[in-house]
């Protein structure tokens, strides 16, 4: 029984790596099943066409401030500097021309959209990235709007939120 174990021992201090590799393979394999694949596709989808919504983030935010001790009802409006921006991937080819007597020259920029196929699902250009609206400014109507510390925690929250300064921030009362 030694003898075995000993054996044992000696293959495995012998192929410890070789059979490391091999166990990394079989579990890559294992885990790139085809069901995934079409889960990261169909996510990938998804966020090509997720847009923002303004009136539903604000309801949020509304939502959010109204849990704030002794603001009680909040409605909160916001206003845009700029909208969402998705960011494609783009070939630019750039030509230049010089005039035989070598006193002008010019240069020509040709740009094409890059096109991703994924067989079934068609086509769709590249999605670098996409940039989130930036705001300008804000408006909060709240009951509590009378106390300074409700209007302190609520500033606050919507500058931190947002990534407005505090002085493009107006909260009022809201009337009854």
């Amino acid at each position: 029984m030694k003898n075995w174990q000993t054996g044992l021992i000696r293959l495995w201090e012998k192929y410890k790596y070789f059979i490391g590799v091999i166990l990394v393979g079989v579990a890559l394999l294992a885990s790139s099943g085809l069901p995934e694949k079409e889960a990261e596709t169909s996510g990938t989808e998804s966020e090509l066409t997720q847009e923002f919504d303004l009136s539903a983030f604000q309801q949020a935010v509304s939502e959010s401030l109204s849990k704030i001790d002794g603001a009680g009802r909040v409605e909160v409006l916001l206003s845009l500097e700029s909208g969402e921006e998705s960011v494609y991937a783009s070939d630019v080819n750039k030509s230049s021309q010089t005039a035989s007597d070598g006193s002008s020259s010019s240069e020509t920029y040709q740009s094409a959209m890059s096109i991703l196929s994924d067989g079934s699902y068609g086509e769709s250009p590249v999605l670098l990235k996409s940039n989130y609206p930036t705001f300008r400014g804000a408006v909060v109507l709240c009951d509590g709007a009378d106390s300074s510390t409700v209007r302190l925690e609520i500033t606050q929250a919507v500058s931190a939120l947002c990534g407005i300064s505090s002085d493009h921030i107006s909260i009022s009362k809201m009337s009854q």
